[in-house]
């Protein structure tokens, strides 16, 4: 049955640009004009105001600023707005960090990359294969990501995480999510062991050691490590994400858990690192181009991400690049060598896309004095917003799967559409057309297909320039059949335990910390779970009866879980 949608649209111009469609011919960055400086302001518009957190943003050229501002608020509750000196939690731009500490500490012959990480970190299974140093820092060591197994064990973002149980829960993983070398996998294990191998060789906390080699000797006298959750760190910028509603404050209580994240640091302080690639007053030729070595995995095949770094091509020219985002914060720099070129932005907005505009500033510098580039590209009042006013999104809701195992389902909640995602949690859409959505967070669009029913029953996934299509789920099981599926199930590598039941006709995962998870069938042996943790299940069976089954995220793959007989006492 074809549903109809009831849209008023403002009458306002849309404008999307791809990185990719930017220039026909090359133009080299000379200088920043008034144009130049009010397209890049305009981008943060939306952001500059006393209601919300913002960004602060920076451009060297030459090792100079030659741009700096800020928009936004770096405390809702007291009213203090951002500037030059807020510090940010840069999230995971802390892994540069990481990587020069330990290819300094190679370079004093305390350790090599090419070391088993066990020799440092004997605690760690011996997974049957060597990981070295290097795949810790490239990401290739198939280790599980640690973020999805606390999850999956019943940790909640608010509870106090210390490194002594993330180390625990490494130790008792019994398999690897591939041989060490042969794949990629983006996750923040590796480099929380990194910052214990960094403490172990360098007989100094992290938080030291960064301090003495790197932040005192290039002046970044506010910079400092969040290594605790009591830790007072004064014109600290808070966390804010919005719910689709309102902001929020982002909570996360880690207690030595570092190398993955937790550099607190201002623009100003950070442009000071970021000129520190070509000044070098810390480190040495060797490591800095070390760091931009592209890993190589076992196959042959090259990849773009090198040792905290990602060092690829931004229209015909090199960039050196790297991202952030955790709870509220979200940043990204990006280097032009080429150009002598950086553009930093760093916000407490976990709704501000970070990545997009910094790219989308250097649009604007690539541009012969302007011409042609974005104006105001991307924020709300540039889009094509429709008036919620009698608007029925019920044909778009229900589950599509993007890929094996990974679900998108929509819901229509008041006036908005949300989306939530296999191990992604739950987000608001921004309507941009009759059939079209934008995740804010990430920069993505979503279009929807109708058939020739009048039904949606396939959309588009639209991220960075690359397109991926997905089908509406139609697979059913009854709930005599679900029955099957019913029990408890008890994880050895995580030490907790599911109970699978069935509610309103719906088989769901229940845990006694955790927020229950909606399973959704996708054959008899597979279903697809509707939480952050829990992505896919594949059951497993004995003798034509159900032993247990094997749940995977794109970053943690099939942990096992035994069912279990009889009842269990939490």
């Amino acid at each position: 049955m074809k549903r109809k949608i009831s849209i008023k649209l403002i009458l306002m111009t849309v404008v999307f640009f791809k990185y990719s469609m930017v220039l026909s011919q090359k133009q080299t960055f000379k200088k920043l004009d008034r144009t130049q400086e009010k397209k890049i302001n305009n981008l943060f518009n939306e952001w500059n105001s006393s209601t919300s957190p913002g960004a602060s943003i920076a451009i060297i050229h030459n090792k100079d600023i030659v741009f700096q501002n800020s928009f936004g608020m770096a405390n809702l509750e007291h009213n203090i707005p951002l500037s030059s000196t807020s510090l940010f939690n840069i999230a995971s731009n802390s892994k540069q960090f990481t990587v020069f500490a330990i290819l300094n500490l190679a370079k004093e012959n305390k350790l090599s990359i090419s070391d088993d990480i066990r020799s440092h970190i004997p605690e760690l299974p011996n997974f049957e294969h060597k990981i070295t140093i290097q795949n810790l820092m490239q990401h290739t060591h198939g280790i599980r990501g640690i973020t999805p197994l606390l999850g999956m064990a019943g940790w909640n973002i608010e509870d106090v995480m210390t490194r002594e149980s993330i180390l625990d829960m490494l130790s008792n993983q019994k398999e690897l999510d591939f041989k060490p070398g042969s794949g990629f996998s983006y996750n923040n294990s590796g480099y929380m062991l990194l910052a214990e191998i960094i403490e172990r060789v360098s007989g100094s906390t992290f938080h030291d050691y960064l301090r003495m080699n790197i932040f005192e000797p290039l002046g970044m006298n506010t910079t400092v490590l969040f290594e605790d959750n009591e830790k007072v760190i004064p014109n600290v910028a808070n966390p804010y994400y919005y719910d689709g509603t309102t902001y929020k404050r982002g909570i996360r209580n880690f207690k030595d858990i570092v190398g993955n994240t937790g550099i607190r640091t201002s623009i100003q302080d950070i442009s000071k690192w970021v000129n520190n690639y070509e000044s070098q007053i810390v480190g040495a030729q060797d490591i800095f181009e070390k760091m931009v070595e592209p890993a190589v995995l076992s196959n042959g095949v090259k990849l773009n991400y090198c040792y905290g770094l990602k060092n690829s091509e931004f229209e015909g020219r090199q960039v050196i690049s790297h991202g952030g985002a955790h709870i509220g914060y979200r940043s990204q720099i990006l280097r032009f060598p080429s150009e002598n070129l950086a553009i930093i932005v760093l916000s407490n907005n976990g709704s501000l896309d970070a990545d997009g505009k910094a790219y989308k500033i250097a649009e604007i510098l690539f541009k012969a004095n302007g011409e042609n580039s974005i104006d105001k590209a991307d924020s709300k009042n540039d889009l094509a917003m429709l008036n919620s006013e009698n608007i029925d999104f019920s044909g778009f809701e229900g589950k599509f799967e993007l890929q094996p195992g990974f679900i998108m389902e929509f819901e229509q909640r008041e006036e908005k559409l949300f989306i939530t995602a296999t191990g992604q949690g739950t987000f608001p859409l921004e309507t941009i057309g009759e059939r079209v959505f934008k995740i804010s967070q990430i920069g993505a669009t979503i279009e929807f297909t109708e058939n020739s029913q009048g039904e949606f029953d396939s959309l588009s996934f639209n991220h960075g320039g690359q397109k991926m299509n997905g089908k509406r789920v139609i697979f059913k099981l009854d709930v005599s059949q679900l029955e099957a599926y019913i029990g408890l199930y008890y994880s050895p590598e995580l030490r907790t335990t599911y109970e699978l039941k069935i509610e309103n006709g719906t088989l769901i995962a229940k845990h006694t910390r955790q927020d229950k998870t909606v399973l959704t069938p996708l054959n008899n042996s597979e279903f697809s779970g509707n939480t952050w943790f829990f992505g896919s299940l594949n059951f497993q069976y004995e003798k034509e009866k159900i032993a247990g089954f094997k749940v995977s995220t794109d970053r943690a793959k099939n942990v096992l879980f035994k069912k279990i007989n009889g009842d269990i006492i939490y």
